[in-house]
């Protein structure tokens, strides 16, 4: 017997006798490691589908679960107008990156038509901008970051959902054609906490647009576990356009989801280490010798009263 028919009898068995606990427990249980992913599947795109105003110098990328897939093809041609326009297509990680000999024409729709075995035929249209890029990402970063218990997960009680909120990147028309705000990407890192010992992605997303030029700032929610919960945690970002230039926010934000979400530990600089064993015997004897001082004055205070003349 399988451990997942296992776990499908040891249900049937718990509800037919009216236990519930049993039950509960099988909800947290974690699914089997020989379960398929879908390694190849299409993720994501740039230009993102149906978009509008891209940059004529962007490339096209497609973006994969883990791998690009064998056997893929991608052509890039002129809405109505068949046949691929020239430009090499190059497999990068989980990326395959098409780069057009010839920037896109302005104000002109494109079709991507992509093929693999797995994904099958997938068509994708945009539509270019005026003309290139107005540059890297424009990002101010993070603006705060705070925690809040999930009370309820029966899986992991002691888990906290953190929020993060930061400024969306806002583009000077006058410098070039802004990206869409649907291909620029914001990345969450985890950059302090328990269990952390460099910056590792937490959450990666792509915005729609806000709809409001007064909205400039936006929020992401994702989930620590309580290992990862137990202890001061900070966190940083980046924004990335589809060209791959990366704009970082230098600062972080921390919080202690344990003790609550005022946490300033992480705020002062590396290399600016707080005072080590020699630091605290000094400030140890300077309060030696300021309390001898205090005694002395009063003493001699005490000494000045009891001999002054009747």
């Amino acid at each position: 017997m399988t451990p997942r028919r296992s776990t499908a009898a040891a249900l049937a068995l718990a509800g037919a006798a009216g236990l519930a606990a049993p039950v509960a427990l099988a909800q947290c249980d974690v699914p089997d490691a020989g379960d398929p992913v879908d390694l190849g599947a299409l993720r994501d795109s740039f230009p993102a589908d149906q978009g509008f105003d891209v940059p004529t110098d962007s490339p096209v990328r497609l973006r994969f679960v883990g791998r690009v897939p064998a056997g893929a093809t991608l052509c890039v041609e002129l809405v109505g107008m068949p046949g691929c326009l020239r430009g090499s297509v190059t497999a990068v990680r989980d990326e395959l990156i098409w780069s057009g000999a010839q920037p896109f024409d302005p104000y002109v729709s494109y079709r991507v038509n992509y093929t693999d075995p797995l994904s099958g035929a997938v068509s994708l249209r945009f539509r270019a901008g005026r003309g290139p890029s107005a540059g890297p990402p424009p990002f101010e970063g993070i603006r705060g970051a705070s925690a809040r218990p999930v009370s309820s997960d029966p899986c992991d009680p002691g888990a906290f959902d953190i929020t993060v909120r930061f400024n969306r990147v806002i583009f000077d028309a006058a410098l070039g054609t802004p990206w869409p705000e649907s291909d620029v990407e914001y990345v969450i890192y985890s950059t302090r906490g328990p269990g952390v010992s460099g910056p590792r992605e937490r959450d990666r997303a792509r915005l729609q647009s806000s709809g409001s030029t007064t909205d400039a700032v936006a929020q992401r929610t994702f989930r620590l576990s309580a290992r990862e919960a137990s202890g001061p945690v900070c966190f940083s970002m980046q924004a990335l356009d589809p060209l791959g230039r990366v704009v970082t926010n230098s600062a972080e934000e921390c919080v202690n989801p344990a003790e609550g979400n005022f946490f300033q530990g992480c705020a002062a600089s590396p290399r600016s280490p707080g005072p080590g064993p020699g630091g605290l015997s000094l400030a140890a004897l300077a309060l030696v010798v300021a309390r001898r001082r205090q005694r002395a004055l009063v003493s001699a205070a005490a000494s000045t009263v009891g001999s002054a003349p009747s």
